[in-house]
């Protein structure tokens, strides 16, 4: 809960987010919101990267509160952000509101206008209208405009109204939930729309006897390599439709005549037979032949126009539970016409990482569709499109009308992510259930050979009243009592001219540099609301496509090369944050969010361009980084893994205009400045616990403090110093700082860190061993003798911590080192979880200072970021960012007498010991 590395006094007074804010809280109800599956407004539709809404909500209120400067009234005011951020992610109860909302009055000042000009899914806007606060919303994309819109503008311009159709003139429930009307009309509007498009398309989805089809699993197919063969070879990646214990269902193929069919094998089985993928990408095999295919005949294939679909298996659900049925002998579903109005846009073929499927001859957004899909998705449109004439017969107010016709055309939005050949069929690793995955897992459009395509008509996920059930409950996690706010179509240089010039607190996630193609994205939803919501909003589908030209990130395929896009990207924000400099509120700081690693160049140093390219700009609009704060915000799920370009926290970036009366200063000066202010400002972070893989980017924000309040840093040769290299320096003073912290350590720990940067886990000679063990003052015997090493044969090695001893006593070892218990509490850790760790950490805490125990782990996370050595940087990585839980753990342990003894430390190395025990 330390304060936010704010570099210089200027005189003014600072908010408590310049101050302090409490971090933990924060950031696990971030977590929490993250892993939350339904009643957040993630339901409402998809988004690139939200922020969480609990950050969000902190973050305005301690932005906008003046700092008290009394200790007192200060941690008043953090129990208040305690109050607004619950540990689960939900919601803050009234009383909590309650409280903010006073403190915010206390002040006297009117609340300034909540302006993001990014405004993706909502969340800054929609956590502003919940404290009160008076909202402007905009983005150059028309998809999360649309989605702003409904939840901030259209959504409240209609609570407390009567349902249009509702019984008892529509006002029953609205004494107690002002919006119980409006989600009646939703629903009731919603069955119209399904029971016309049914009439119109439900014929061509076939039933099957004694169930109901959840989805019907198909294969893209290409005809057999092997002329000789020819068959339409299936493509797909895994036998198995459920593992779930004792429904175990999988696919036999068998060839008969010209062609594979499939029937359904049950139960489990040693004779499974494999599907026809293989290892590495593109290579099947023929059942039939044996004969294989690669990347390139499938690319061949592919643009010949040969490529064709295939039913594996279908899934249905009786009474007894789910069941696979084989594909039936005739079926009218692979050979549907295709229906004339469709989707002609083009992929944006350039970007084939991203956007694959026109290797293979899909080079339309209607080609990633089954024929039927087309016919349902377009005739779900056509119905939304007339539901505002509905609604006005009906009796309804045009308010009315524009609100549930939208809802209903993101319903159709969602409906598309279900509903296209990116749909998966997915096992669940924990308990073998099957089930529909729907697209974007990742932010791409990939080419998938087997897919499953979902029953629009049940009430299973995918299904049109399953997409009002979840837009519902997104709907519902939304604030009762707030104003409407404006949302717009503007692009992002000319947001500030949407409110009154210093009436505004800027708060904003912008686009993550060359990360996401969201324009290109987002035309996968943009084609169907375009044909449902046109006429409702004319001001955001004018265009055949989402806006791109002028779209504010750093697109080398669009903008020639990674250095022209790289400057694009820097001017455009050069405009932005102009712009919202004359927006912003003269008292109020600008909050910021920015979450990219860095990457390694080909010389070995860490850069980055878009931190480079943000803060950059940034101080070419004269704005400096005048404080940081780290939240980490990851949620269980995440698929980038550990090694990815890809962040467990977000930065927040406390901005303000450079006080026009900034000096310059040279190289010198500023190294001088770094080593004065940056060491103090890591150890905050380090005693925030965030984790080791992100220490690096957060100390860019203390250190661009340093940077940005100069007007100008002089290189030796008197030119100005770029901001990359200055992140160079910033990096090369964590890497002192951490290298210093040796020092607090003992000379059996400072032993191994040395050794394991040199040999990590591998053997290296005895005689330079000892040498560097005499050079510390310590002895190899005595190490050998704590356990943490073993010399033999004229050979060192370090033991890893899983072949460390079980039996360790802490408190009764008589060598203990901040080596070994980092180590025994890492093994501990990864093998048992974190109360048995926890545990651990009690014990050792009368001899071991704990928060050594951390500076450890960043800093051998920092050795094995820097060597490459991705299996030790997770554990590391994973010790420091469990270090809140573990803490929680040791008192929990504490306070129930519950820290182990002797015996129960003690285990069977073979496994053979009391499961009950707590096995350190």
């Amino acid at each position: 809960m330390s304060g936010a590395h704010d570099i210089g006094n200027p005189p003014r007074k600072r908010k408590l987010i310049e101050v302090a804010l409490p971090l933990e809280a924060i950031s696990k109800a971030s977590k929490a919101d993250k892993d939350r599956k339904v009643g957040t407004i993630k339901n409402i539709h998809k988004w690139f990267a939200p922020m969480p809404a609990p950050a969000w909500r902190a973050l305005l209120f301690a932005a906008t509160i003046d700092d008290p400067g009394d200790t007192d009234r200060r941690a008043e005011l953090l129990t208040i952000i305690e109050g607004l951020v619950p540990d689960k992610g939900t919601a803050p109860s009234q009383e909590a509101l309650k409280r903010a909302r006073a403190a915010l009055a206390e002040q006297g000042s009117e609340l300034p206008t909540v302006l993001d000009p990014f405004c993706g899914g909502g969340s800054t806007l929609v956590e502003a209208q919940r404290l009160g606060f008076p909202t402007v919303a905009s983005d150059l994309n028309p998809v999360p405009a649309l989605v702003t819109r409904v939840e901030t503008q259209l959504v409240p311009s209609v609570l407390g109204k009567p349902a249009v159709t509702g019984p008892g003139d529509g006002f029953e429930g609205i004494a107690d939930d002002p919006m119980v009307g409006f989600l009646a009309d939703v629903e009731h509007y919603a069955r119209l729309v399904e029971q016309r498009v049914r009439e119109q398309v439900g014929h061509l989805y076939e039933p099957v006897e004694g169930g109901e089809v959840v989805a019907w699993l198909w294969a893209r197919t290409v005809p057999c390599a092997n002329p000789a063969c020819g068959i339409p070879l299936p493509l797909y990646s895994s036998p198995w439709l459920s593992k779930q214990k004792g429904r175990e269902a999988w696919l036999r193929p068998v060839v008969s005549g010209p062609n594979v069919r499939f029937e359904i094998g049950t139960g489990t089985s040693d004779e499974i037979p494999d599907a026809t993928k293989r290892a590495g990408r593109g290579k099947f095999t023929c059942p039939a032949c044996a004969t294989d295919v690669d990347e390139k005949y499938l690319r061949k294939t592919g643009a010949a126009g040969q490529l064709g679909l295939q039913m594996l298996a279908v899934a249905v659900d009786d009474s007894s539970g789910r069941r696979f049925v084989p594909a039936p002998d005739t079926t009218d579903a692979a050979g549907i016409d295709t229906p004339d109005e469709i989707p002609e846009l083009d992929f944006f073929a350039d970007n084939t990482k991203q956007f694959s499927p026109p290797l293979y001859g899909l080079k339309r957004q209607a080609d990633i569709y089954t024929p039927r899909q087309l016919h349902v998705l377009g005739a779900f449109c056509d119905a939304v499109a007339e539901v505002p004439q509905w609604v006005e017969r009906d009796g309804g107010d045009e308010s009315q009308a524009t609100a549930i016709a939208s809802v209903l055309a993101i319903c159709v939005s969602k409906l598309a992510l279900a509903n296209s050949s990116q749909t998966r069929w997915k096992i669940d690793q924990r308990n073998g259930s099957s089930y529909v995955q729907p697209g974007f897992g990742r932010q791409a459009i990939q080419m998938l050979w087997d897919f499953a395509e979902v029953n629009p008509f049940n009430n299973t996920g995918g299904s049109w009243l399953s997409q009002i059930t979840a837009v519902a409950s997104g709907i519902k996690a939304l604030p009762r009592d707030q104003r409407p706010g404006i949302t717009r179509q503007v692009d992002a240089r000319k947001a500030g001219a949407l409110v009154p010039a210093g009436t505004a607190l800027i708060a904003t996630d912008p686009p993550y540099f060359a990360q996401i193609p969201y324009a290109d994205l987002s035309d996968y939803f943009y084609v169907w609301l375009r044909r449902a919501a046109a006429e409702m909003h004319p001001d955001l589908f004018g265009t055949m496509a989402t806006p791109k030209t002028d779209e504010l990130v750093a697109n080398r395929y669009r903008q020639g090369d990674e250095e022209r896009a790289r400057q694009y990207f820097i001017d455009g924000f050069v405009e932005v944050f102009s712009s919202l400099k004359e927006a912003s509120r003269s008292d109020l700081p600008m909050v910021v969010i920015y979450a990219h690693r860095q990457e390694e160049s080909k010389d070995g140093e860490m850069s980055s361009s878009a931190w480079d390219a943000l803060l950059e700009a940034m101080i070419t609009a004269g704005i400096g980084v005048v404080g940081t704060w780290p939240l980490h915000a990851t949620n269980s799920t995440r698929q980038i893994g550990q090694g990815a370009n890809a962040l467990a926290s977000y930065i927040v970036m406390i901005c303000r205009p450079r006080d026009a009366t900034a000096v310059s200063i040279d190289r010198r000066g500023f190294i001088s400045a770094l080593r004065e202010q940056l060491p103090s400002a890591l150890r905050d972070l380090q005693q925030s616990s965030i984790p080791a893989v992100d220490l690096a980017q957060a100390a860019i924000g203390p250190g661009m403090a340093v940077f940005s309040r100069y007007a100008k840093v002089t290189e030796p040769d008197g030119s100005v110093m770029r901001v990359r290299d200055a992140l160079a320096l910033i990096n090369d003073e964590l890497a002192r700082v951490l290298s210093e912290q040796e020092g607090d350590f003992d000379t059996d720990t400072r032993w191994c860190v040395r050794w394991f940067e040199q040999y990590q886990w591998e053997q290296g000679p005895f005689g330079e061993a000892e040498l560097l063990a005499n050079a510390l003052n310590t002895s190899l015997h005595g190490l050998e003798d704590s356990g943490a090493v073993k010399a033999r044969a004229g050979k060192a090695v370090m033991l890893r911590p899983e072949e460390l001893p079980s039996s360790f006593n802490p408190v009764e070892h008589h060598r203990v080192s901040v080596w070994e218990v980092a180590m025994h509490l890492s093994r501990v850790l990864e093998g048992k979880g974190v109360d048995p760790a926890g545990m651990l950490l009690a014990r050792v805490r009368a001899r071991i200072d704990d928060e050594a125990i951390k500076e450890l782990a960043y800093l051998l996370y920092n050795i094995c970021e820097r060597k490459g050595w991705s299996d030790s940087a997770r554990r590391f990585n994973n010790l420091v960012s469990s270090w809140p839980d573990l803490q929680t753990a040791a008192r929990a342990a504490e306070r129930q007498g519950a820290v182990p003894t002797q015996d129960s430390l003690a285990f069977d190395s073979a496994g053979d010991g009391d499961e009950e025990d707590l096995l350190f």
